[in-house]
């Protein structure tokens, strides 16, 4: 659609909506625009991926299973304290987690072995990036 451009976009027998679309921002670093639009008169507006544009943010893989050791905070990896292989018990210390010049150590949920080590020190983490996988 165009500036000013209005559709009705009909939902079922009798029921339609009317979508105006007003105008978008500019993409983010992520490729994120804002897009404006009024739906049956009122203003709205919404976050939406333009696909076309090139992102150079990276995001990490979310620790999803049990055996996935992520990151509990958003932070800097100061140290990794295991290598891949490497026995380890219950509650031993896997990595350092630095945030607002603060240290948080994660330690180990069970025993187990270090099947892999997923990011190096010194990467920028969000909360539940994957940093130790266990088995």
């Amino acid at each position: 659609l165009q500036s000013n451009e209005e559709i009705i976009v009909p939902l079922g027998p009798g029921k339609n909506v009317v979508v105006k679309f007003l105008n978008m921002t500019e993409p983010d670093e992520q490729g994120v625009r804002l897009v404006f639009f009024e739906l049956n008169g009122q203003t709205r507006s919404i976050m939406v991926r333009d696909n076309k544009e090139e992102t150079s943010v990276v995001a990490n893989r979310k620790a999803e299973a049990d055996l996935e050791i992520g990151s509990p905070l958003q932070g800097s990896i100061s140290k990794i304290l295991v290598k891949e292989g490497e026995q380890i018990e219950a509650n031993a210390p896997l990595f350092v987690i630095e945030a607002m010049k603060m240290e948080s150590t994660i330690t180990a949920p069970f025993a187990g072995v270090v099947k892999k080590i997923h990011l190096a020190e010194r990467t920028l983490v969000a909360q539940d990036d994957l940093v130790v996988e266990l088995e």
